[in-house]
């Protein structure tokens, strides 16, 4: 046990027990799940153009949640910093990772400020047989679900439940935070440079740009268009851009076509909002972007280097001698508590027969994905499906390696989930694994975006939810 994990975890379960114990007494609350439903319909949180799925229970996170989840977010973020350090000026050092030549060249690339990690969202599970979090991912830059949090909280206020339950136990969504925040601490990162400064001693104002990568020919960019409201409301333009749209012209960057905001103009500062493995897809696409940084003709907030964060590769790094090495004796104790064993599918040390032989206690992932694609809990499958999925990956010699990983079991809580199905108003409470998102600003802890399934591996894809974060003010717990 370390930190008050126990004390996070069991305080909040209680909490959510007084909470489905004041729905049993109001009978369920149906009008509320029914309103509750109908302003997620009204709202900007989409899922494949249906309403995102969520719990009419939000997870409540008392003081004893603040104090664990930002000493592991402090934590982590101390760690991560002196390896993205390290690999930027230890050439030995770089060898122990596998990335595409081409991320390695991106990730080397000067920023033009100090800040190494400036935005993330670390992933953690609460295992109840160890009593403690344990890390499942790390997230930079394109880290989201504050917009589905933000709705989800708005859509279960509607109901009588929650303001029965409020007026004894005080919420606190701190929405604001993730939102105000992150745009803040954005344009704070981009004053500090020189570029910035040139450009206020010319009186212009900055053009930031958020540039994404999405598949869909109408990609939904609602949850970073909020971000453009706050960062024109303090002053600044602010457009969103697809990576593949931009052009340089007069070595200026430049963007067409924009989701949101002016086409044609000259960019200033990008906040990377695209992943490295979609801009290697479309790597001829992307040129002139990764140009434009190349030159430093714009400021990337997010740079490349926060790539090997990302990557999931470092959980299996994090107890190679040579990183052991660069850690205090606290911090080795932290991986060894929090990072679940982790190795490349085609580690010679790894006992691959027994992975194969217990698959319940193994996940298998690729190092550069994300929404769970490619992620396989071993329990989820029979043992030829198991076995057929090791022997594809060990195959595979082009994009991400494989890892396995030991399988937590996430934590259940009791859960109402509101899909938009009839049943789903009148429904008892069963039991949802959950998985908490904690972001980090710059290293401090930013809030947390709560998912939650009925499966093994928790995603949108696999029926999963969200579930409102709220934060109770007392500590009568």
């Amino acid at each position: 046990m370390r930190f008050e994990d126990k004390a996070a975890f069991e305080q909040s379960a209680q909490l959510i027990s007084e909470y489905i114990a004041t729905v049993a007494r109001l009978d369920g609350d149906e009008p509320g799940r029914w309103r509750a439903w109908e302003r997620m319909e009204d709202g900007q949180a989409y899922y494949h153009g249906l309403p995102v799925a969520f719990d009419f229970v939000p997870c409540l996170l008392p003081p004893a949640a603040q104090r664990c989840f930002s000493a592991m977010v402090e934590t982590t973020y101390g760690i991560l910093c002196k390896v993205i350090r390290r690999y930027q000026t230890d050439e030995q050092f770089r060898s122990l990772f596998r990335f595409d030549p081409r991320v390695q060249e991106l990730v080397l690339l000067p920023s033009g400020y100090d800040e190494p990690l400036p935005m993330a969202r670390f992933d953690v599970l609460y295992s109840q047989q160890e009593q403690r979090f344990c890390f499942c991912e790390f997230n930079t830059d394109s880290s989201s679900g504050m917009l589905e949090n933000s709705e989800a909280c708005a859509a279960v206020a509607e109901s009588d439940v929650f303001w029965e339950f409020q007026a004894t136990h005080p919420l606190e969504s701190r929405c604001n935070v993730q939102f105000e925040g992150w745009a803040r601490k954005l344009m704070a990162l981009y004053r500090g440079t020189g570029a910035c400064q040139e450009l206020q001693q010319q009186g212009k104002v900055p053009h930031v740009a958020i540039v994404v990568c999405m598949e869909s020919p109408n990609p939904d960019v609602r949850e970073l268009e909020a971000y453009q409201e706050i960062i024109e409301e303090l002053g600044w333009d602010c457009s969103i851009y697809d990576v593949r749209s931009l052009y340089t012209e007069d070595g200026r960057l430049m963007g067409a076509d924009a989701l949101a905001g002016a086409s044609g103009q000259p960019i200033d500062m990008v906040w990377r909002f695209c992943i490295v493995v979609d801009m290697l897809k479309y790597w001829d696409e992307v040129q002139p972007f990764v140009e434009a940084v190349r030159s430093g003709a714009v400021t990337l907030i997010g740079a490349f280097s926060t790539q090997i964060a990302h990557d999931k590769q470092l959980f299996a790094l994090l107890r190679t001698p040579q990183l052991q090495e660069m850690l205090t004796p606290e911090e080795r104790q932290f991986v060894e508590d929090v990072i679940p064993f982790t190795a490349f599918l085609d580690d010679p040390g790894l006992d691959l027969t027994e992975v194969r032989r217990n698959r319940e206690q193994w996940v298998l992932k690729p190092t550069d994905w994300y929404a769970t694609k490619n992620v396989t809990a071993g329990g989820e499958c029979t043992e030829e499906e198991w076995n057929r999925l090791i022997d594809e990956a060990l195959a595979i010699r082009d994009g991400s390696p494989y890892l396995v990983q030991r399988f937590v079991t996430p934590a259940e809580t009791p859960a109402i989930p509101l899909y938009g199905n009839e049943a789903d108003f009148v429904a008892a409470p069963r039991p949802f694994g959950n998985l908490y998102g904690l972001y980090s600003h710059c290293g401090s802890f930013a809030g947390a975006y709560v998912r939650q399934g009925p499966h093994e591996v928790i995603g949108s894809a696999r029926q999963g939810l969200v579930a409102p974060a709220f934060w109770v003010e007392d500590d009568s717990q």
